[in-house]
This record gives C-alpha cells, structure tokens and sequence, in this order.
C-alpha cells in the first residue's frame, strides 16, 4: 500500500482492535484462511493487538473460524444480530425480532405451505419435515436443529427465513410482512443454485455490523478512533462510519470502496487482509521503535 497520508498513519498507530468481515475479506474464494493470513493475525495478537470478527454468517459457523485463528474475542454474527463469545452459553448482545411477528411468519408459511427456518441465538432450526430450508444452509456450513414446535422459539428470534419452490407464495409473505410489520428488515431473492427457489429473509431494521461494533468497543475498553475495520460489501458500511480507520478489499464493492480511507492492491483470495496486517503490523513497530529512540 502507497503514498499513505501523514494523517492516515497517525490514524493507524493508534489501532488497538482489528474488526473483519468474513468472506469476501478474511477468507479466499474457498472460505478459507490462507497461511500468510494466519501468519499476519498470529503477529497481530503477538503486538498486543485484539482481532474480532464481523459476518453475516450465523455464530456456529464463524466460531469454527474463530477457533482457527485462535480468538476467544466476541464474534459479531447475522450482520450484527448477535454477539456471543465463541462456546459460550450467554449473549452480550441479542437482537430478537418480536415474538408476535415471528408466530405471525409461521403462520403465514404453514398456510402457503412454505418452508421456514428461525436463527435462535446460536442455532438454526427448523421442522423435521422441512424440504425447502436444507437447500438453504448446505453451503453455509451449519448444523441445523430439527424441532416441530418453531413457535416456542419465538422469543429468541433473530433472523427468520422462508423458502418455496413459489415466488408467488414467498412474494404474498413479504408484502404482508412489508405492510404490517414495522422495524423489520425484508430481503427477497431468488437461490443462486436452484431457479425454482425462492427466498425471504427478515430481521430487526436496528441493528447492524455498527451496533455490533459499538459492543465490541465496549468489551475491549477501545474508543472509535482506536478501532479499524475490514470490509468487502454494502453491509459493512455502517460499521465503517463507526471506525477509527476503515479498510476495503480490492473486490469490495464500488459504494463501498467510495467509504474507505483505505483499499486493499490485492483481493481477497491473494490475501489482501494479510497485506494490510502486515502494514499494521510495521506501522506499529516502528511507533514503538520511534519511542524507545525518544527516551
């Protein structure tokens, strides 16, 4: 990375917490992490400073990656849905979606004969019977639980998901959840695998990575501008405008390279957070070199 501003290197000695987002930014194409990767964190950790994860992902399966980096720091899951350190039995944070809605999603999915599954803390679960939702999480590298009574999961409810091989069924559900229930974020797409199938997803309106973020200052004891995050997509944003320093990989999104103070020259799967570790990692040295000089 070249001709970094006076200012920005004054911004990155300060950095006392790495927060990163998962794919797309920590790990390769093949979601993994690469050697130099794991080399640059290890020297993070080794320099004192804390490294934290961001995702969209569920909390089991960022754990898993947690465990290989070798962090028990609170993970940010569900785009700031949950914070939850890894193996653990107690939230720091939870963001339920309102139990009356949930039962009300349900409801509407049984009747349009649509499969739905519910994010409930750190699990995901759905019926026994379920066809739709296993096409859903093959690839997202969960354990689902398998239960019949979803309703008594609605109190614990952070992201709800419906799928149907109709996109009249699931259009029907979001228009409805659209016009009645307020705070509640809708997402309707079709699968990336399967034509046929259609998906909704729905979660709280008020959280997000940056809500995620602020707990995990609060667990570090770290003020905004000692805090730098890594990002590749539009919901890293806001978590971006919170940090002290934010950090876009070179394949981020165009919106959301226009909001980094830094661009990674090399993507992802040519380990690009590495890269910038590595400078973190220097910028720090020679801070600390500088200083021992002084006295």
């Amino acid at each position: 990375m070249k001709n970094l501003s006076p200012d920005l290197i004054k911004r990155l000695k300060k950095i006392k917490l790495v927060a990163t987002d998962l794919d797309g930014t920590l790990l390769n194409n093949s979601s993994q992490l690469s050697h130099a990767t794991l080399e640059a964190i290890r020297k993070l950790k080794g320099a004192g400073l804390a490294v934290a994860i961001m995702t969209a992902r569920a909390h089991c399966s960022a754990e898993r990656i947690a465990d290989q980096i070798g962090i028990a720091s609170p993970i940010v899951s569900l785009d700031g849905g949950l914070v939850r350190k890894p193996h653990a039995d107690i939230n720091i944070f939870a963001s339920y979606i309102n139990p009356a809605i949930v039962k009300r999603v349900i409801s509407e999915a049984e009747r349009r004969v649509a499969g739905i599954a519910l994010f409930a803390d750190d699990k995901l679960v759905h019926r026994e019977s379920e066809v739709m939702i296993p096409s859903y999480v093959e690839n997202l590298e969960l354990n689902p639980h398998e239960c019949e009574d979803l309703y008594s999961f609605a109190t614990r409810t952070i992201q709800i998901i419906v799928g149907a091989d109709s996109k009249r069924a699931v259009n029907i559900i979001a228009r409805k959840a659209a016009g009645f229930f307020n705070g509640v974020d809708i997402k309707f797409y079709r699968s990336s695998q399967y034509d046929d199938r259609w998906y909704l997803e729905l979660k709280n309106k008020r959280h997000s990575k940056a809500t995620g973020l602020a707990h995990l200052q609060k667990q570090f004891h770290v003020r905004r501008n000692e805090v730098v995050v890594l990002g590749d997509f539009r919901n890293d944003a806001a978590a971006f405008r919170r940090a002290g320093v934010s950090v876009a990989m070179k394949n981020a999104v165009w919106e959301l390279k226009q909001e980094a103070d830094l661009i990674t020259e090399s993507t992802n799967d040519e380990d690009g957070a590495a890269e910038f570790f590595d400078l973190l990692l220097k910028l720090r040295t020679d801070h600390a070199q500088a200083g021992s000089a002084r006295r």
